[in-house]
Protein backbone atom coordinates (compact mmCIF):
# COMPACT_ATOMS: atom_id res chain seq x y z
CA UNK A 1 0.00 0.00 0.00
CA UNK A 2 1.41 3.33 -1.03
CA UNK A 3 1.83 6.40 1.12
CA UNK A 4 -1.07 8.21 -0.54
CA UNK A 5 -3.41 5.23 0.15
CA UNK A 6 -2.31 5.13 3.81
CA UNK A 7 -3.10 8.84 4.18
CA UNK A 8 -6.47 8.33 2.57
CA UNK A 9 -7.30 5.59 5.06
CA UNK A 10 -6.20 7.75 8.01
CA UNK A 11 -8.19 10.78 6.87
CA UNK A 12 -11.15 8.85 5.51
CA UNK A 13 -10.76 10.48 2.08
CA UNK A 14 -12.75 8.80 -0.68
CA UNK A 15 -12.20 8.57 -4.37
CA UNK A 16 -14.95 11.10 -4.93
CA UNK A 17 -13.20 13.54 -2.67
CA UNK A 18 -10.03 13.08 -4.72
CA UNK A 19 -11.94 14.23 -7.73
CA UNK A 20 -12.69 17.52 -5.97
CA UNK A 21 -9.04 18.18 -5.04
CA UNK A 22 -8.68 20.73 -7.76
CA UNK A 23 -11.68 22.74 -6.63
CA UNK A 24 -10.44 22.75 -2.99
CA UNK A 25 -7.06 24.00 -4.06
CA UNK A 26 -8.77 26.82 -5.89
CA UNK A 27 -10.73 27.72 -2.74
CA UNK A 28 -7.54 27.74 -0.66
CA UNK A 29 -5.83 30.01 -3.17
CA UNK A 30 -8.78 32.40 -3.08
CA UNK A 31 -8.78 32.43 0.71
CA UNK A 32 -5.05 33.16 0.80
CA UNK A 33 -5.51 36.05 -1.59
CA UNK A 34 -8.23 37.55 0.60
CA UNK A 35 -5.99 37.30 3.71
CA UNK A 36 -3.11 38.96 1.88
CA UNK A 37 -5.40 41.76 0.72
CA UNK A 38 -6.54 42.42 4.31
CA UNK A 39 -2.94 42.48 5.57
CA UNK A 40 -1.99 44.89 2.81
CA UNK A 41 -4.55 47.40 4.10
CA UNK A 42 -3.06 47.41 7.69
CA UNK A 43 -0.65 50.25 8.61
CA UNK A 44 2.97 49.20 8.56
CA UNK A 45 4.80 48.71 11.84
CA UNK A 46 6.57 51.78 13.17
CA UNK A 47 9.54 49.56 13.94
CA UNK A 48 10.31 49.07 10.28
CA UNK A 49 8.91 52.21 8.71
CA UNK A 50 11.33 55.10 8.10
CA UNK A 51 10.77 58.27 10.19
CA UNK A 52 9.38 60.15 7.23
CA UNK A 53 6.50 57.66 6.99
CA UNK A 54 5.80 57.50 10.74
CA UNK A 55 4.40 60.97 11.23
CA UNK A 56 2.43 63.72 9.69
CA UNK A 57 3.50 66.14 12.46
CA UNK A 58 5.56 69.31 12.35
CA UNK A 59 9.35 68.85 11.97
CA UNK A 60 11.28 69.69 15.13
CA UNK A 61 13.56 72.07 13.21
CA UNK A 62 10.56 74.25 12.37
CA UNK A 63 9.84 74.90 16.07
CA UNK A 64 13.21 74.72 17.82
CA UNK A 65 16.25 76.71 16.59
CA UNK A 66 18.79 74.02 15.84
CA UNK A 67 19.71 71.13 13.62
CA UNK A 68 21.49 67.84 13.33
CA UNK A 69 25.10 67.48 14.43
CA UNK A 70 27.35 64.47 13.93
CA UNK A 71 30.35 62.90 15.61
CA UNK A 72 32.08 59.53 15.60
CA UNK A 73 29.07 57.88 17.28
CA UNK A 74 26.50 59.16 14.78
CA UNK A 75 24.05 62.06 14.86
CA UNK A 76 21.81 63.89 17.32
CA UNK A 77 19.86 67.14 17.40
CA UNK A 78 21.40 70.29 18.89
CA UNK A 79 19.52 73.50 19.70
CA UNK A 80 21.26 76.74 20.60
CA UNK A 81 19.97 80.11 21.78
CA UNK A 82 21.70 83.27 22.97
CA UNK A 83 20.34 85.52 25.73
CA UNK A 84 21.97 88.89 25.17
CA UNK A 85 23.07 91.02 28.10
CA UNK A 86 19.98 93.21 27.78
CA UNK A 87 17.62 90.19 27.91
CA UNK A 88 15.61 89.85 31.09
CA UNK A 89 14.99 86.81 33.23
CA UNK A 90 12.60 87.77 35.97
CA UNK A 91 13.49 91.11 37.53
CA UNK A 92 17.10 91.10 36.33
CA UNK A 93 18.95 91.61 33.05
CA UNK A 94 21.44 88.93 32.05
CA UNK A 95 24.34 91.39 32.23
CA UNK A 96 23.43 92.17 35.87
CA UNK A 97 24.02 88.56 36.90
CA UNK A 98 27.77 88.82 36.44
CA UNK A 99 30.45 88.81 37.55
CA UNK A 100 29.67 86.00 39.96
CA UNK A 101 31.63 86.26 43.22
CA UNK A 102 33.64 83.03 43.23
CA UNK A 103 34.56 83.36 46.90
CA UNK A 104 30.88 83.34 47.85
CA UNK A 105 30.16 80.55 45.37
CA UNK A 106 32.78 78.47 47.18
CA UNK A 107 30.89 79.09 50.44
CA UNK A 108 27.62 77.99 48.83
CA UNK A 109 29.26 74.83 47.50
CA UNK A 110 31.32 74.23 50.66
CA UNK A 111 34.26 73.72 48.32
CA UNK A 112 37.24 76.12 48.67
CA UNK A 113 38.59 75.13 45.24
CA UNK A 114 35.85 77.17 43.56
CA UNK A 115 37.39 80.34 44.96
CA UNK A 116 40.33 79.92 42.58
CA UNK A 117 38.21 79.38 39.45
CA UNK A 118 36.61 81.74 36.94
CA UNK A 119 32.83 82.08 36.71
CA UNK A 120 32.93 81.91 32.88
CA UNK A 121 34.31 78.39 33.21
CA UNK A 122 31.10 77.18 34.84
CA UNK A 123 28.72 74.87 33.00
CA UNK A 124 25.10 75.15 34.16
CA UNK A 125 23.51 71.72 33.72
CA UNK A 126 19.95 70.37 33.61
CA UNK A 127 18.58 67.18 32.05
CA UNK A 128 15.19 65.86 30.99
CA UNK A 129 14.83 62.12 31.40
CA UNK A 130 12.57 59.17 30.72
CA UNK A 131 11.81 58.85 34.43
CA UNK A 132 12.56 60.33 37.83
CA UNK A 133 13.50 57.12 39.64
CA UNK A 134 16.97 56.84 38.08
CA UNK A 135 18.55 53.44 37.54
CA UNK A 136 20.05 51.87 34.45
CA UNK A 137 16.75 52.00 32.55
CA UNK A 138 16.44 55.79 32.77
CA UNK A 139 17.83 57.80 29.85
CA UNK A 140 18.68 61.50 29.72
CA UNK A 141 17.17 62.19 26.29
CA UNK A 142 17.69 65.99 26.55
CA UNK A 143 20.85 67.45 28.09
CA UNK A 144 20.75 71.21 28.52
CA UNK A 145 23.82 73.27 29.35
CA UNK A 146 24.56 76.98 29.58
CA UNK A 147 27.47 79.34 30.19
CA UNK A 148 28.40 83.00 30.32
CA UNK A 149 30.44 84.21 27.39
CA UNK A 150 32.42 87.39 27.77
CA UNK A 151 32.02 90.12 30.37
CA UNK A 152 28.42 91.16 31.00
CA UNK A 153 26.87 88.39 28.90
CA UNK A 154 25.61 86.97 26.71
CA UNK A 155 24.41 83.69 28.18
CA UNK A 156 24.54 80.72 25.78
CA UNK A 157 22.24 77.71 26.11
CA UNK A 158 22.81 74.54 24.14
CA UNK A 159 20.52 71.50 24.25
CA UNK A 160 21.51 68.03 23.04
CA UNK A 161 18.58 65.83 22.06
CA UNK A 162 18.57 62.10 21.36
CA UNK A 163 15.82 61.74 18.77
CA UNK A 164 15.92 58.00 19.35
CA UNK A 165 17.58 55.72 21.87
CA UNK A 166 20.17 54.90 19.23
CA UNK A 167 21.39 58.52 19.36
CA UNK A 168 22.24 58.47 23.06
CA UNK A 169 25.93 57.74 22.52
CA UNK A 170 26.27 60.62 20.06
CA UNK A 171 24.54 62.91 22.57
CA UNK A 172 26.95 61.92 25.33
CA UNK A 173 29.97 62.48 23.10
CA UNK A 174 28.64 65.93 22.23
CA UNK A 175 28.31 66.72 25.93
CA UNK A 176 31.89 65.61 26.44
CA UNK A 177 33.00 68.13 23.82
CA UNK A 178 31.05 70.92 25.52
CA UNK A 179 32.78 70.12 28.81
CA UNK A 180 36.21 70.92 27.40
CA UNK A 181 37.53 74.03 29.14
CA UNK A 182 34.79 73.94 31.81
CA UNK A 183 36.12 73.63 35.35
CA UNK A 184 32.99 73.23 37.48
CA UNK A 185 29.28 72.40 37.30
CA UNK A 186 26.24 74.26 38.61
CA UNK A 187 22.91 72.43 38.95
CA UNK A 188 19.77 72.21 41.04
CA UNK A 189 19.56 68.80 42.74
CA UNK A 190 22.18 67.66 40.22
CA UNK A 191 24.39 65.92 42.75
CA UNK A 192 21.54 63.62 43.73
CA UNK A 193 20.14 63.07 40.22
CA UNK A 194 21.58 64.56 37.02
CA UNK A 195 25.28 63.90 37.61
CA UNK A 196 24.68 60.36 38.85
CA UNK A 197 22.36 59.54 35.96
CA UNK A 198 24.82 60.84 33.38
CA UNK A 199 27.63 58.88 35.02
CA UNK A 200 25.51 55.74 34.63
CA UNK A 201 24.75 56.51 30.97
CA UNK A 202 28.44 57.07 30.17
CA UNK A 203 29.25 53.74 31.82
CA UNK A 204 26.45 51.94 29.95
CA UNK A 205 27.85 53.30 26.69
CA UNK A 206 31.41 52.27 27.64
CA UNK A 207 32.62 55.85 27.75
CA UNK A 208 34.74 57.54 30.43
CA UNK A 209 32.74 59.93 32.59
CA UNK A 210 33.92 63.51 31.94
CA UNK A 211 31.93 64.79 34.94
CA UNK A 212 33.97 62.77 37.42
CA UNK A 213 36.13 64.94 39.66
CA UNK A 214 34.63 68.26 38.59
CA UNK A 215 33.67 70.59 41.47
CA UNK A 216 29.90 70.76 41.64
CA UNK A 217 27.73 73.53 43.10
CA UNK A 218 24.28 72.09 43.75
CA UNK A 219 22.11 75.14 44.43
CA UNK A 220 19.34 73.14 46.10
CA UNK A 221 21.21 72.77 49.40
CA UNK A 222 22.35 76.39 49.98
CA UNK A 223 18.91 77.61 48.83
CA UNK A 224 17.34 75.54 51.60
CA UNK A 225 19.79 76.86 54.18
CA UNK A 226 19.34 80.48 53.20
CA UNK A 227 15.62 80.63 52.47
CA UNK A 228 13.86 78.00 54.59
CA UNK A 229 13.01 80.59 57.23
CA UNK A 230 10.52 82.28 54.89
CA UNK A 231 9.83 79.78 52.07
CA UNK A 232 8.18 76.43 52.69
CA UNK A 233 8.53 75.40 49.03
CA UNK A 234 12.13 75.35 47.79
CA UNK A 235 11.54 73.80 44.37
CA UNK A 236 13.10 75.68 41.48
CA UNK A 237 9.75 76.94 40.20
CA UNK A 238 8.82 78.33 43.62
CA UNK A 239 12.23 80.01 43.97
CA UNK A 240 11.78 81.61 40.57
CA UNK A 241 8.56 83.28 41.67
CA UNK A 242 9.69 84.26 45.17
CA UNK A 243 13.33 85.16 44.67
CA UNK A 244 13.87 85.86 40.98
CA UNK A 245 10.59 87.59 40.18
CA UNK A 246 9.98 85.19 37.30
CA UNK A 247 6.61 83.60 36.52
CA UNK A 248 6.31 80.86 33.90
CA UNK A 249 3.31 80.97 31.61
CA UNK A 250 2.05 77.85 29.84
CA UNK A 251 5.00 75.80 31.05
CA UNK A 252 4.76 72.01 30.81
CA UNK A 253 4.84 70.28 34.24
CA UNK A 254 7.99 68.27 34.75
CA UNK A 255 5.97 65.14 35.54
CA UNK A 256 4.55 65.12 31.99
CA UNK A 257 7.90 65.32 30.20
CA UNK A 258 8.76 61.58 30.10
CA UNK A 259 5.43 60.77 28.41
CA UNK A 260 6.03 63.55 25.87
CA UNK A 261 9.23 61.81 24.83
CA UNK A 262 7.53 58.43 24.52
CA UNK A 263 4.87 60.05 22.34
CA UNK A 264 7.61 61.67 20.26
CA UNK A 265 9.21 58.27 19.62
CA UNK A 266 5.92 57.04 18.13
CA UNK A 267 4.77 60.13 16.25
CA UNK A 268 7.88 62.29 15.58
CA UNK A 269 5.83 65.43 15.95
CA UNK A 270 7.95 68.46 16.88
CA UNK A 271 5.01 70.01 18.71
CA UNK A 272 5.42 67.35 21.40
CA UNK A 273 8.99 68.41 22.18
CA UNK A 274 8.96 72.18 21.64
CA UNK A 275 7.50 72.77 25.13
CA UNK A 276 10.10 70.44 26.65
CA UNK A 277 12.96 72.39 25.04
CA UNK A 278 11.47 75.66 26.32
CA UNK A 279 11.06 74.24 29.84
CA UNK A 280 14.65 73.00 29.93
CA UNK A 281 16.06 76.31 28.68
CA UNK A 282 14.20 78.27 31.35
CA UNK A 283 15.59 75.91 33.98
CA UNK A 284 19.13 76.66 32.83
CA UNK A 285 18.59 80.42 32.81
CA UNK A 286 17.12 80.19 36.31
CA UNK A 287 20.22 78.33 37.51
CA UNK A 288 22.39 81.29 36.48
CA UNK A 289 20.00 83.83 38.04
CA UNK A 290 19.67 81.85 41.28
CA UNK A 291 23.43 81.46 41.62
CA UNK A 292 23.80 85.24 41.35
CA UNK A 293 21.01 85.91 43.85
CA UNK A 294 22.34 83.48 46.46
CA UNK A 295 25.79 85.03 46.31
CA UNK A 296 24.17 88.40 46.99
CA UNK A 297 22.57 87.00 50.13
CA UNK A 298 26.07 86.37 51.45
CA UNK A 299 27.07 90.01 51.01
CA UNK A 300 28.19 91.29 54.44
CA UNK A 301 27.44 94.93 53.60
CA UNK A 302 24.31 94.92 55.75
CA UNK A 303 23.93 98.67 56.11
CA UNK A 304 23.36 99.27 52.39
CA UNK A 305 21.65 96.02 51.47
CA UNK A 306 18.07 96.79 52.47
CA UNK A 307 17.29 93.06 52.41
CA UNK A 308 15.19 90.89 54.65
CA UNK A 309 17.14 90.61 57.95
CA UNK A 310 16.18 86.95 58.23
CA UNK A 311 18.08 86.25 55.01
CA UNK A 312 21.20 87.83 56.48
CA UNK A 313 20.81 85.82 59.68
CA UNK A 314 20.62 82.64 57.60
CA UNK A 315 23.73 83.77 55.71
CA UNK A 316 25.59 84.31 58.98
CA UNK A 317 24.64 80.82 60.14
CA UNK A 318 25.87 79.40 56.83
CA UNK A 319 29.19 81.21 57.32
CA UNK A 320 29.47 79.66 60.78
CA UNK A 321 28.71 76.22 59.39
CA UNK A 322 31.38 76.72 56.72
CA UNK A 323 33.90 77.82 59.37
CA UNK A 324 34.03 81.39 58.10
CA UNK A 325 33.70 83.26 61.43
CA UNK A 326 34.89 86.67 60.25
CA UNK A 327 32.13 86.94 57.65
CA UNK A 328 29.61 85.61 60.17
CA UNK A 329 30.49 88.24 62.78
CA UNK A 330 30.33 91.02 60.18
CA UNK A 331 26.70 90.06 59.63
CA UNK A 332 25.72 89.18 63.20
CA UNK A 333 27.04 92.31 64.85
CA UNK A 334 24.72 94.78 63.07
CA UNK A 335 21.86 92.26 63.03
CA UNK A 336 21.93 92.05 66.84
CA UNK A 337 20.72 95.64 66.93
CA UNK A 338 18.26 95.59 64.02
CA UNK A 339 14.65 96.70 64.36
CA UNK A 340 13.23 93.18 63.90
CA UNK A 341 13.08 91.94 67.49
CA UNK A 342 13.06 88.24 66.63
CA UNK A 343 16.01 88.53 64.25
CA UNK A 344 17.94 90.72 66.71
CA UNK A 345 17.47 88.15 69.46
CA UNK A 346 18.54 85.23 67.28
CA UNK A 347 21.56 87.13 65.98
CA UNK A 348 22.61 88.06 69.52
CA UNK A 349 22.30 84.45 70.59
CA UNK A 350 24.44 83.21 67.67
CA UNK A 351 27.02 85.93 68.30
CA UNK A 352 27.30 85.19 72.02
CA UNK A 353 27.66 81.44 71.43
CA UNK A 354 30.39 82.11 68.89
CA UNK A 355 32.29 84.20 71.46
CA UNK A 356 31.70 81.50 74.11
CA UNK A 357 33.08 78.72 71.89
CA UNK A 358 36.16 80.83 71.20
CA UNK A 359 36.67 81.60 74.90
CA UNK A 360 36.06 85.31 74.33
CA UNK A 361 34.18 85.69 77.59
CA UNK A 362 34.07 89.50 77.93
CA UNK A 363 32.37 89.83 74.50
CA UNK A 364 29.96 86.98 75.27
CA UNK A 365 29.02 88.42 78.67
CA UNK A 366 28.48 91.85 77.15
CA UNK A 367 25.99 90.39 74.65
CA UNK A 368 24.15 88.43 77.38
CA UNK A 369 23.90 91.46 79.65
CA UNK A 370 22.49 93.54 76.80
CA UNK A 371 19.90 90.83 76.08
CA UNK A 372 18.99 90.59 79.79
CA UNK A 373 18.40 94.34 79.93
CA UNK A 374 16.00 94.25 77.01
CA UNK A 375 12.36 95.20 77.38
CA UNK A 376 11.40 91.55 77.81
CA UNK A 377 13.86 89.62 79.94
CA UNK A 378 15.54 86.95 77.85
CA UNK A 379 15.53 83.44 79.30
CA UNK A 380 18.54 82.32 77.25
CA UNK A 381 20.67 85.29 78.33
CA UNK A 382 19.75 84.89 82.00
CA UNK A 383 20.67 81.20 81.97
CA UNK A 384 23.99 81.86 80.24
CA UNK A 385 24.84 84.60 82.72
CA UNK A 386 23.93 82.26 85.58
CA UNK A 387 26.33 79.67 84.16
CA UNK A 388 29.02 82.31 83.84
CA UNK A 389 28.69 83.48 87.44
CA UNK A 390 28.48 79.94 88.81
CA UNK A 391 31.32 78.32 86.90
CA UNK A 392 33.63 81.19 86.00
CA UNK A 393 33.25 83.79 88.74
CA UNK A 394 32.13 81.34 91.45
CA UNK A 395 29.55 83.93 92.52
CA UNK A 396 26.75 81.61 93.60
CA UNK A 397 24.50 84.33 95.03
CA UNK A 398 24.48 86.25 91.76
CA UNK A 399 24.03 83.00 89.82
CA UNK A 400 21.01 82.09 91.98
CA UNK A 401 19.49 85.55 91.55
CA UNK A 402 19.80 85.22 87.76
CA UNK A 403 18.31 81.74 87.90
CA UNK A 404 15.30 83.01 89.85
CA UNK A 405 14.82 85.78 87.27
CA UNK A 406 14.93 83.12 84.57
CA UNK A 407 12.20 81.18 86.36
CA UNK A 408 9.89 84.14 85.81
CA UNK A 409 10.31 83.62 82.03
CA UNK A 410 8.98 80.08 82.19
CA UNK A 411 6.61 80.60 79.28
CA UNK A 412 9.54 81.04 76.86
CA UNK A 413 11.04 77.56 77.13
CA UNK A 414 10.22 73.87 76.98
CA UNK A 415 9.49 71.55 79.92
CA UNK A 416 12.92 69.92 79.51
CA UNK A 417 14.66 73.27 79.76
CA UNK A 418 12.60 74.25 82.78
CA UNK A 419 13.53 70.96 84.46
CA UNK A 420 17.21 71.76 83.90
CA UNK A 421 16.62 75.23 85.35
CA UNK A 422 15.01 73.73 88.46
CA UNK A 423 18.03 71.46 88.95
CA UNK A 424 20.33 74.47 88.63
CA UNK A 425 18.34 76.34 91.26
CA UNK A 426 18.45 73.39 93.68
CA UNK A 427 22.18 72.96 93.16
CA UNK A 428 22.94 76.64 93.78
CA UNK A 429 20.80 76.64 96.92
CA UNK A 430 22.72 73.60 98.23
CA UNK A 431 26.02 75.30 97.54
CA UNK A 432 24.96 78.43 99.39
CA UNK A 433 23.71 76.44 102.40
CA UNK A 434 26.70 74.08 102.55
CA UNK A 435 28.55 74.19 105.90
CA UNK A 436 31.84 73.70 104.04
CA UNK A 437 31.30 76.86 102.06
CA UNK A 438 33.67 79.68 102.93
CA UNK A 439 33.30 83.07 101.31
CA UNK A 440 31.78 83.15 97.87
CA UNK A 441 33.23 80.03 96.30
CA UNK A 442 33.75 76.33 96.80
CA UNK A 443 37.25 74.91 96.34
CA UNK A 444 38.11 74.77 92.64
CA UNK A 445 38.42 70.95 92.56
CA UNK A 446 34.76 70.61 93.61
CA UNK A 447 33.68 72.71 90.65
CA UNK A 448 34.87 70.02 88.30
CA UNK A 449 32.12 67.76 89.65
CA UNK A 450 29.36 70.24 88.86
CA UNK A 451 26.66 68.87 86.53
CA UNK A 452 27.03 71.99 84.36
CA UNK A 453 30.78 71.71 83.90
CA UNK A 454 30.24 71.20 80.17
CA UNK A 455 28.54 74.61 79.98
CA UNK A 456 31.65 76.50 80.83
Amino acid sequence: MGTRDRLQRLTGETTTERNTEGSRAAEIRALRERIEAILARRPESSKTAPPSMRTRGVPLEDLVPGGEITNEAGACFCAQQIAEGSSRHGDRCIRDLTPLDMNRLSVLANDPTLGNLEYRQALFLDTETTGLAGGTGTVAFLIGVGWFEGEGGPFITRQLFARDYAEERATLLSLRELLRGRTFLVSFNGKAFDAGLLATRFTMNRLPNPLAGLPHLDLLHPARRLLSHRLSDRRLGALEASILGFEREGDIPGSEIPQRYFDWLRRRDGRLMADVFAHNRLDILSLAALAARLTELLDPRFETSGRHPGDLLAAARLFLTRDRPDEAVRLLDPLSGCSCRTTAREASRELSLFYKRRGRWPEAVAVWEKMARSETEDFFALVELAKWHEHRRRDFRHALALTLRACSCAAQWSPEELTALARRRERLERKLSSPHRTGQALPRHNALKDPDSADR
